[in-house]
């Protein structure tokens, strides 16, 4: 899909594309998994050379970033999520002749958010850099959602763990919690990912490029950006030790229940151990055993054996033990 925006009426709104072409005063144009033709099209109205899914997806992170053409390429880690969850997709920037082009194949929630914003009231002066800037704050600004998001869910999670309820610990599902903490650290380490890409970004942006010069008012907001990504990362930083921490806590909490049922049963078998060793040399040599005139006697031995077997086997799991 191929959508492009202009100026108008005090704001940037796409424009209908005429025979498939994209119009002189397209400002933003925004490729969203473009077929071949749209690719084209760009490229004979932009005259730079659009990426394809197989490039984004191959290049080196040292590659990333790089000038050409009097054009910036910049490909950026997007932190998207989704119903299969959190997860990092590429997206290229291409800055050139005041004209940003962004291509990208996933649909991350900041791009449908700048659109409805910049729809409704723009600068007059609005350009492809302005545009980028726009976009590279509502980027941060999901990004900071995300981690408010994961913090409050580590801090729930934390109490779940490490504070003790009424009825004790053993209703604790240590396999759900696990599953938990694996999660949010997957989350951290995609928030982590993005905020690294941004931030080198955001670097190469601020550097001085005689083919491809920025605004002062740019140069601007890209070091407050900076101050913010640098504060995001900290925290994420933040989070993904105290998920270290609870995941350590979480394996020595599992290894403490185990050894107190392993004592449990330890002590059981020094209690038991003396009435079995009487019954073993003194239990079957008796003279006169009553039981031994019962004809339903060996079925019912046989019962309580099941029996004994049964009822130490359900209270463990009564207990939580097993």
């Amino acid at each position: 899909m191929l959508v492009a925006y202009a100026f108008s009426g005090g704001s940037l709104r796409p424009v209908p594309l005429e025979s498939g072409e994209v119009p002189p005063a397209a400002i933003w144009i925004d490729l969203v998994s473009p077929t071949p033709s749209e690719d084209a099209a760009v490229e004979r109205s932009v005259g730079v050379e659009v990426p394809t899914r197989e490039e984004m997806r191959k290049i080196e992170p040292s590659s990333r970033l790089y000038v050409e053409d009097a054009a910036r390429y910049m490909t950026l880690s997007v932190l998207c999520t989704d119903d299969d969850g959190p997860r990092v997709t590429p997206v290229t920037f291409i800055l050139v002749d005041g004209r940003l082009v962004t291509v990208r194949y996933a649909d991350p929630r900041a791009f449908a958010l700048l659109a409805g914003r910049l729809g409704k009231s723009c600068p007059a002066e609005v350009a492809g850099d302005v545009v980028l800037m726009e976009l590279l704050e509502t980027l941060v600004d999901k990004i900071a959602e995300a981690l408010e998001g994961a913090g409050e869910d580590i801090e729930l999670l934390s109490r779940r763990i490490f504070e003790r309820d009424r009825v004790g610990s053993r209703n604790r599902d240590y396999r759900a919690i696990l599953t938990l903490i694996g999660r949010k650290e997957g989350l951290t380490s995609y928030v982590r990912e993005a905020l690294a890409s941004v931030s080198r970004l955001v670097a190469f942006l601020g550097t001085t490029t005689e083919d491809v010069p920025l605004r002062p008012a740019v140069k601007r907001e890209l070091k407050s950006m900076a101050r913010d990504v640098q504060g995001l990362s900290d925290y994420a930083n933040f989070l993904g030790n105290k998920l270290q921490f609870m995941l350590d806590g979480t394996v020595g909490l599992v290894s403490l229940e185990q050894n107190n049922i392993i004592k449990i049963f330890a002590v059981l078998s020094v209690i038991f151990m003396p009435p079995t060793l009487i019954a073993s040399i003194y239990g079957m040599n008796f003279e006169h055993m009553p039981e031994l005139g019962i004809a339903v006697a060996y079925p019912i031995a046989l019962v309580a054996m099941v029996v004994s077997a049964i009822l130490p086997y359900v209270f463990f799991k009564w207990r939580g033990w097993l």
